[in-house]
């Protein structure tokens, strides 16, 4: 979920909304699509967010030594058209795998107020966990 600002008036949505990289919506006036499409209320203005195909998002991963290097880690590449992302949460269901044995972790379900998530990996014999949940925003 994301929180957009309009770059023509300034305008922040007051919401966060949804954007799904397998879903398109056309953009008004083009033979266009894009993953988000959003009309702002002040100028009226149709902005739009896409996925960035180059980045391959199902290599994108937050790895424990990441975590303990204190190194950030790139989940999405979004390309914005008259608006800026000012604010991500996590909200929604993501799927983990664990550090030592790979096992993966479905429906992982995450967000802003509820940024920790305990389980226990079977295969590994011990605890797994997602806790202290940081985002960033970084404009290219």
């Amino acid at each position: 979920m994301v929180k957009v600002k309009c770059s023509s008036c300034r305008e922040e949505h007051p919401n966060f909304m949804g954007i799904d990289a397998t879903e398109t919506h056309d953009i008004s006036g083009s033979r266009g699509e894009a993953n988000l499409v959003w009309r702002c209320q002040l100028c009226k203005k149709e902005n739009n967010i896409n996925f960035d195909d180059s980045f391959k998002r199902a290599s994108a991963a937050y790895t424990l030594e990441d975590a303990e290097e204190q190194r950030w880690g790139t989940l999405a590449v979004l390309e914005c058209r008259g608006c800026e992302i000012i604010d991500f949460d996590p909200q929604g269901t993501w799927t983990c795998k664990g550090a030592q044995s790979n096992t993966p972790f479905e429906e992982v379900e995450l967000s802003k107020e509820e940024a920790e998530w305990n389980d226990y990996d079977e295969k590994a014999g011990e605890g797994v966990s997602i806790m202290e949940l940081e985002t960033r925003i970084q404009r290219a």
